[in-house]
């Protein structure tokens, strides 16, 4: 597999995580995958084989450019030999400004391109396509989303002020935020859900998560209990439940599961992590 990321312009940075490509002629090192929850929202320009959403057993059929919404909980995927993708991945919140639609409706599920975002967008996804390199595709889509861009959007400042003073506190509550942004538990839900997607709470929830998955790869901690205290879980029953919540397994399976991937990517990371975990 081939996969390149690319930074968006500067103006974008706030909205924008990064561009990124993937391309493989093999078969997948599983024949399912999880897209756990991030905080992020994708945008997907598909030239290859469609894939398959996993659920409850059956397999739907993710066919074409589609957006992949805000993640509450893991989404199963079966993948296929030939991929060919371009994509946008969004910051929290950074669809709004963009889409003008709020995140909660493209939440935890895929969606067609054109039926969500019109012509414009399958416009773009024709230029892409038909685009002789990756950094000619980061022109286009960076004008693309400049031109669509509303700077001075009042709901996505608000969001990412509070974020921003939330995530720089060693610990809080989201009764902290309201009192400091002068805000009802209700009005702060309600616009991290148009806004994000996640209300205030799921966002700390998937922060911590997240902060927990990358303390275990690091390998600096001598037990997942370790993992669960440095990142403010209460206990090791708190750090397992709540990460099945999110990803759909405990943590020591999801270390198992994702470790058939990282042997063939990263052999010396595998190392450390079946020495720290007794994989």
């Amino acid at each position: 597999m081939i996969y390149r990321e690319f930074a968006p312009h500067p103006q974008l940075a706030p909205y924008v995580e990064c561009y990124w490509k993937a391309d493989a002629d093999r078969p997948p090192f599983r024949d399912e995958e999880s897209l756990i929850p991030d905080g992020t929202i994708e945008l997907m320009f598909n030239f290859g084989d469609h894939y398959a959403s996993i659920k409850d057993g059956s397999r739907q059929p993710v066919k074409g450019s589609h957006i992949i919404g805000i993640r509450q909980h893991a989404l199963r995927i079966s993948q296929t030999a030939h991929q060919h993708v371009f994509s946008v991945r969004f910051r929290l919140g950074g669809t709004y400004p963009l889409f003008r639609i709020p995140a909660h409706l493209l939440a935890n599920d895929f969606w067609c391109l054109p039926d969500v975002l019109g012509k414009d967008y399958s416009l773009l996804e024709e230029q892409l396509f038909e685009a002789a390199t990756d950094e000619r595709r980061v022109q286009l889509t960076d004008q693309f989303l400049l031109n669509r861009l509303q700077f001075d959007n009042i709901p996505h400042r608000f969001l990412q002020q509070c974020t921003t003073w939330m995530l720089q506190q060693e610990s809080v509550s989201v009764a902290d935020a309201c009192q400091v942004f002068g805000v009802s538990y209700k009005a702060m839900e309600r616009r991290f859900n148009q806004v994000a997607g996640l209300t205030p709470t799921d966002m700390l929830k998937i922060r911590r998560f997240n902060k927990a998955i990358l303390a275990m790869y690091s390998c600096r901690h001598e037990s997942l209990t370790a993992v669960a205290h440095s990142c403010g879980f209460y206990d090791q029953s708190h750090f397992i439940r709540e990460f099945k919540q999110l990803s759909g397994t405990t943590p020591r399976h999801f270390l198992k599961e994702q470790y058939t991937i990282v042997q063939v990517i990263q052999p010396a990371l595998a190392a450390r992590l079946s020495k720290s975990y007794n994989l």
